[in-house]
């Protein structure tokens, strides 16, 4: 399985930004894809922004089939290269690395980090990298991820007897072959999961479990390895301060 892998820090002078500038940011980047036919597609929490939390950087995809014929190049490593020259001649700041075309946005005094994946069927994949995190979820989308890949591994069937692969950018395929299963999320969901789940109960670690309570045999054996990447990526659980702990004192102690 492939999993993303947002690209950090590339420019100086970023830094993290409410959440409330996304659409601004999006605007910057989509006026200068309009030429190629294509639009980014947020991911990530940058589909459902949300005003107050703040980001590092804006993950967004762009089909690679759209620029390729745009740009009259013969693959997607070309494709990368004519899209950078594209938002350089616009005048934005670029970077380059893997799969990814970074652009500096400025929206306000203080400029933001868009990385933008060049991908087969990008409308497909940006599905598949659009998460339904509860609030307070101590879990990210990568945990979303990392769960699916495993339930597919271990999914077998009369047609797929050797089990399935998930593929965070095509969908669920054959684990020997290769052949694409689905890339329906509501199909891959009733696969996965039960035949009557749905595209929504794939959105988080949360949902899945409810949908299929085997699936916690997933959490639980990533959660008993202090060192897993599992782990790594987990967001800490709040720290209840004094304060907190006194405000909560109070109010048991209100008349009910």
């Amino acid at each position: 399985m492939t999993i993303l892998n947002e690209g950090g820090n590339i420019f100086q002078g970023t830094a993290e930004f409410d959440q409330k500038l996304i659409p601004d940011m999006m605007k910057q980047i989509n006026k200068v894809m309009k030429v190629t036919g294509a639009k980014a597609l947020p991911i990530g929490s940058g589909a459902t922004p949300t005003p107050g939390k703040l980001s590092g950087d804006l993950d967004m995809i762009v089909d690679a089939g759209t620029i390729i014929k745009h740009f009259k190049v013969a693959d997607t490593k070309n494709a990368k290269i004519e899209l950078e020259k594209l938002f350089q001649q616009a005048g934005f700041e670029t970077r380059k690395s893997g799969q990814i075309v970074h652009v500096k946005t400025t929206i306000g005094d203080t400029p933001q980090q868009v990385d933008i994946m060049v991908v087969d069927n990008g409308a497909t994949a940006q599905k598949f990298h659009v998460h339904d995190l509860p609030k307070g979820s101590l879990y990210k989308g990568v945990h979303k991820q990392i769960m699916i890949a495993d339930l597919a591994k271990v999914k077998t069937t009369d047609d797929h007897p050797n089990g399935m692969k998930w593929s965070a950018y095509k969908g669920l395929v054959d684990r020997e072959t290769n052949e694409l299963i689905s890339s329906d999320l509501n199909q891959v969901a009733k696969i996965l999961l039960n035949p009557k789940a749905k595209a929504a109960d794939l959105g988080s670690v949360e949902s899945i479990v409810k949908a299929n309570p085997e699936a916690q045999a997933i959490v639980d054996k990533y959660e008993a390895d202090p060192e897993s990447a599992w782990m790594k990526k987990k967001i800490p659980a709040p720290t209840e301060t004094l304060e907190d702990k006194q405000l909560r004192r109070i109010k048991e102690l209100l008349p009910k």
